[in-house]
């Protein structure tokens, strides 16, 4: 009887939809809500493959040095001049970023926002364009800073008051001169950056919870029903759609999306734990994977994991439990690893790191899948009082060649990447990370815990 009364409800929630006379965007009063029918692409069960990731196995929990470190390379740094969407590429990572190092403060801005000093928003989008920083507060007010004049040169809420106490989720990408935004009240809008105006706004009726992806003029995203859309960026019309198992139970992870442009192929894996190759020119299906049980008579269980990453025709999948590598061509698995990440890996040509729950830190051979060493990130911090300064790892990433581990309350730990050695840990912000770390034109940026924009050279 529950489960009967779980199924008409979510159907009533999903049949539902923002009436487009509430008029709740202030610039869009004249756009209707999207009431089109879209061609939809055919779902072949045939290509469906399962994997158990709940096959009890012994979790990797040793440390092992390296056999021969100094052949172990991950290439050059690479400088990145602007920040069009999340994870910085359409593959969801880059293998070595550079900065200058000097570790000089150019700036400590004013309080840009009245963001909460949580985790939720320590994840939310940012972007970067031609020198200005652009992201939202909780209220839904996209703002936009010039880190060369020190200031907000442009800041709008397109919500009425009766909406601008619930608090906003959006998802933001860049394409030419143009802003695109989600949000978690199933809106999609596009606004000019060059005069801060809005371009068009639709109503898709269901939140979207996905990060944004564009290519060959599509956009691409997915509500909470896991339901890709693909659509037309120029008036915000739906080219195809597609949906992919519902899942009643909601955590933290969300849908994610990750690209091969050469081959012309979508990864989407969602919160019900699927896995989905797509040609989005064709729209035909390549493959399915499936990390959950589907023998279940109820979808009791919740699928958490971390944003699928694609390097050289290898797709890295991290759940909860496993670390996977498949080849991206045919979906057939390289490698698997009992192990329980913590944040997103980082692939480069030869070796993938990763960290995890039981504080390793892990560079694995992406050929083989061999642990090539393992190393606890405190193994060097032998005074107890400094180990208790750390607390939640907000982000990773390889900085001039070298492993860097950022924690909330401000604190990084570095590692060479050929033998996992730590350098002393420093703190680069007393009053906390309260976002991702970012490296733009060899200087580094991130919001400290009062929402200050710093900026280090």
């Amino acid at each position: 009887m529950k489960r009967l009364l779980l199924i008409f409800l979510a159907t009533v929630v999903v049949s539902c939809s923002f009436d487009n006379k509430t008029g709740i965007w202030k610039d869009a009063s004249n756009t209707p809500a999207d009431n089109q029918i879209p061609e939809s692409i055919e779902n072949n069960n045939s290509n469906i493959k399962e994997e158990d990731i709940l096959t009890k196995n012994k979790t990797f929990s040793e440390e092992k040095k390296p056999l021969n470190p100094s052949l172990i390379s991950i290439g050059p740094p690479i400088q990145i001049i602007n920040l069009f969407e999340r994870y910085v590429t359409s593959t969801n990572n880059i293998s070595n970023l550079s900065f200058s190092d000097n570790k000089v403060l150019l700036t400590k801005g004013k309080k840009l926002n009245k963001m909460s000093y949580d985790k939720a928003y320590s994840n939310r989008d940012v972007v970067f364009y031609k020198n200005n920083f652009i992201s939202y507060d909780n209220s839904g007010t996209i703002f936009i800073y010039s880190s060369k004049l020190k200031k907000k040169i442009f800041e709008y809420n397109f919500y009425k008051k009766k909406y601008k106490k619930f608090n906003k989720k959006i998802y933001l990408i860049v394409n030419k001169n143009t802003l695109y935004a989600a949000d978690n009240l199933g809106y999609l809008y596009a606004l000019n950056l060059d005069n801060n105006s809005i371009l068009w706004a639709k109503n898709y009726g269901i939140p979207f919870r996905s990060n944004l992806k564009f290519a060959e003029s599509q956009i691409f995203l997915a509500n909470q029903d896991n339901v890709i859309y693909s659509i037309n960026p120029n008036n915000g019309d739906k080219n195809w759609q597609f949906p992919t198992s519902i899942t009643f139970l909601k955590s933290d992870f969300e849908n994610n999306f990750a690209l091969d442009i050469v081959n012309n192929q979508l990864f989407f894996l969602n919160t019900s734990g699927e896995l989905y190759s797509i040609n989005y020119l064709s729209q035909n299906i390549k493959w399915v994977l499936n990390f959950k049980k589907t023998a279940l008579a109820e979808d009791t269980e919740l699928f958490l994991g971390q944003p699928i990453i694609f390097k050289n025709n290898n797709l890295i999948i991290s759940t909860e439990k496993r670390i996977l590598s498949y080849k991206a061509e045919t979906g057939i698995k390289n490698w698997d690893l009992y192990a329980e990440p913590v944040v997103k890996p980082i692939a480069t040509l030869d070796y993938t790191y990763i960290v995890l729950k039981n504080n390793l830190l892990l560079c694995v051979e992406n050929f083989t899948g061999n642990v090539i060493w393992s190393k606890n990130i405190f193994r060097n911090i032998e005074k107890n009082k400094i180990k208790e300064r750390f607390d939640m790892i907000i982000d990773f990433k390889i900085v001039n060649s070298m492993i860097n581990i950022y924690f909330k309350n401000g604190y990084l730990l570095s590692f060479n990447p050929s033998n996992g050695i730590s350098n002393f840990p420093y703190r680069i912000s007393k009053n906390g990370i309260n976002s991702k770390i970012f490296y733009l034109d060899n200087n580094m940026f991130f919001l400290d815990g009062k929402s200050r924009l710093l900026q280090y050279n």
